[in-house]
């Protein structure tokens, strides 16, 4: 019984490691875009004068 808690510990610990590894990876991704595509969600089309924030 003791052995599956410290595997089971073992494996939720690296999961845990993996998981933040990529929400790192994934912010520097987005991080190394242009701030355009970045902020795209920001902006709004207007109708007849472009788009805004």
């Amino acid at each position: 019984m003791r052995k599956r808690s410290r595997r089971t510990a073992s494996r939720r610990s690296a999961l845990r490691r993996e998981s933040d590894r990529a929400l790192v990876e994934q912010i520097r991704r987005l991080l190394a875009l242009p701030m355009e595509k970045r902020t795209n969600f920001l902006r709004k089309r207007r109708p007849g004068s472009g788009s805004a924030l």
